[in-house]
């Protein structure tokens, strides 16, 4: 297992995957960061450069490629996948929930993170399928996509993560309209869900 980056004073978390370039939602983006108190943007790729533009506006980035990152997922320089601490809260940020035929040998393993109980957050993308769900004490976030011509069945939507304490609110909020599809309130400690999606 690779050491957790630890980032304390983070509360609120826009939780972005599948960007695949589309002008709008990185429009969106930009926009719904000015109007709203956010502390920092997870990018769990496709595609990882698409973040660049938040990284030089001065927002707190955090990222991982995907696997249509052809520059960046063969590079071990690049993490793919990585642990991060926000508080007490352990979080993995993977772009596939599972492993993929272009994983370097040292990327971080998803099904050993969920098998080893080694994160209390499991971040992911690459379905293009939004989701928040509890399933063996690990809380599963899937923020959706936001590519315009893509949508595998569902529409744009992006991740919201509050961290308050041992409380996690996470939403799913449609682009566009900017209404909450999904939602959940989970308490870490022990971990159980506090209202329902």
């Amino acid at each position: 297992m690779q050491p957790m980056s630890d980032i304390l004073s983070v509360n609120r978390f826009l939780v972005l995957s599948d960007t695949h370039d589309d002008p709008f939602s990185l429009e969106w983006t930009l926009d719904f960061l000015q109007r709203e108190k956010i502390d920092g943007v997870i990018h769990l790729g496709d595609y990882y450069s698409d973040a660049d533009m938040l990284d030089k506006n001065g927002h707190l980035l955090i990222r991982v490629p995907g696997t249509w990152d052809t520059c960046y997922y063969p590079n071990p320089a690049v993490e793919n996948r990585k642990l991060i601490r926000v508080g007490e809260w352990r979080i993995f940020l993977t772009h596939t929930p599972h492993t993929h035929y272009n994983d370097l040998a040292s990327d971080i393993n998803p099904e050993s993170v969920i098998t080893r109980g080694e994160a209390d957050v499991f971040l992911y993308g690459h379905t293009h399928i939004a989701e928040i769900r509890r399933s063996n004490g690990m809380i599963f976030i899937n923020p959706g996509h936001m590519t315009s011509d893509e949508s595998r069945g569902c529409g744009m939507s992006c991740g919201l993560l509050e961290f308050d304490g041992d409380t996690l609110k996470a939403r799913i909020i449609r682009l566009g309209d900017n209404k909450v599809r999904l939602k959940g309130t989970f308490h870490k400690d022990p971990l159980k869900m506090a209202s329902g999606i």
